[in-house]
């Protein structure tokens, strides 16, 4: 112990920032910290991750006791943007010495996440500026450290069922979307051009969405296409694993199709949303989303039980690189304790309401609501939370979301 304290005072000396100060993991207690990365942030020559980003900086070690080593598991290593835009995006890469031992790279979402072994070992943590448009990220972008022992369970046969629970929308608008893909808004409406065409939308309520995964395994749907061909459709599987890593795949998810607009396959029929009036009658629908789920963000932030970042975005609408000769193989899904967020301004997060009148709404959305997906229970699929419609007649329309919500 006498000379991990001499090791920690050197770092300290070294290193003047708060976030650079040393970390210890030695307990089943969480180990946090905070930092910031500015754009304009010097360049460091000799961490490849940092010679073209800005980056910030924290030394860590692992010194578990012997019960928690010898249980299977690994040191969670997590961060979590704060207060940032959808267009801010971290990742950071973990050394020990001169020799990378992990990388979280995804650009989308406010979470990043690795497991490490459990060996005591000494790691350096670099935190780099990594927005999916840079010209559109924040100047300074602060974020939560996080530092966890976790324990797997005991390898056996059991499977690993996922959970899916929908979350309450968060922002609810009529603005215009910017442009996603090749797929635009004409000036001044909330209606993508793909809306308009296939849904003959007019006055589009628009509303992010998001589900998380609070099971015991991964969702986990894969696919695949003859390579460098987009057929209209395939056939899609989802995986379902056991506690010893093994798995079987099973082929209830159906059919994945290719949309032309967006370029890429969508997980058809994953979650609809409809809005209720206050007798409870549904006076308007929308269109049953197809997704690219991906882990986007950690509603379980310092709770026992996340898995690592197994699905980055947007990472799922790329082959993956282990596909077999002459195949395109793809997988998406939501790891154990993550969520996939569905930003408002992604074409079909939406209800055509032009024939509604002003008023207090329920908007209701259900996650899975064909039971596609092989979840442990489809009590949590289903959320409920006012709306308020106004100005629907005029061409400025407002949406504002109540303050509550209720499971169906």
């Amino acid at each position: 112990m006498r000379g991990l304290a001499i090791l920690a005072t050197l770092l300290l000396v070294l290193t003047p920032s708060a976030v650079a100060s040393a970390l210890t993991v030695d307990s089943n207690r969480a180990v946090f910290w905070n930092g910031s990365v500015r754009k304009s942030d010097p360049r460091l020559r000799d961490v490849p991750e940092c010679r073209e980003n800005g980056c910030d900086r924290a030394f860590f070690a692992v010194r578990l006791p012997a019960g928690l080593r010898a249980k299977p598991g690994g040191v969670e290593l997590a961060i979590r943007a704060v207060g940032a835009t959808p267009d801010d995006s971290l990742g950071f890469a973990v050394y020990q010495g001169s020799r990378r031992v992990a990388l979280a790279d995804a650009q989308i979402g406010p979470a990043r996440s690795v497991w490490l072994p459990k060996s005591s070992t000494a790691y350096t943590v670099y935190v780099f500026y990594n927005p999916f448009v840079p010209e559109l990220g924040s100047d300074v972008v602060r974020y939560e450290g996080l530092l966890e022992n976790e324990n797997s369970p005991r390898p056996s046969s059991r499977e690993l069922l996922p959970d899916l629970e929908a979350l309450p929308q968060r922002y609810a608008t009529f603005e215009t979307p910017p442009p996603f893909f090749d797929d635009v808004a004409a000036p001044g409406s909330s209606c993508f051009r793909s809306e308009v065409e296939e849904q003959h939308a007019r006055t589009c309520l628009r509303f992010g969405q998001a589900m998380a995964n609070v099971g015991e395994g991964p969702v986990d749907v894969r696919y695949q296409t003859p390579a460098g061909q987009r057929p209209p459709e395939v056939p899609g599987s989802q995986r379902i694993y056991r506690a010893d890593g093994t798995f079987r795949d099973i082929p209830s998810v159906g059919t994945m199709h290719y949309h032309p607009i967006h370029s890429h396959y969508h997980f058809e029929d994953f979650s609809v949303s409809v809005l209720e009036n206050s007798s409870g009658t549904v006076v308007a629908t929308g269109k049953k989303n197809g997704f690219c789920m991906a882990d986007t963000e950690m509603p379980w932030w310092a709770r026992k039980g996340n898995a690592p970042q197994s699905y980055p975005a947007p990472r799922c609408l790329d082959r993956e690189p282990t596909s077999p000769p002459g195949v395109d193989a793809f997988k998406n899904g939501i790891s154990r304790g993550w969520a996939d967020e569905y930003w408002w301004a992604l074409p079909d997060q939406m209800i055509e309401v032009s024939a509604l009148t002003d008023g207090t709404y329920t908007l209701v959305t259900r996650v899975d609501p064909t039971d596609k997906i092989r979840e442990t229970t489809d009590r949590n699929n289903c959320v409920r939370i006012p709306i308020t419609l106004a100005g629907l007649g005029g061409s400025t329309p407002r949406a504002t979301l109540g303050s509550t919500h209720t499971p169906c």
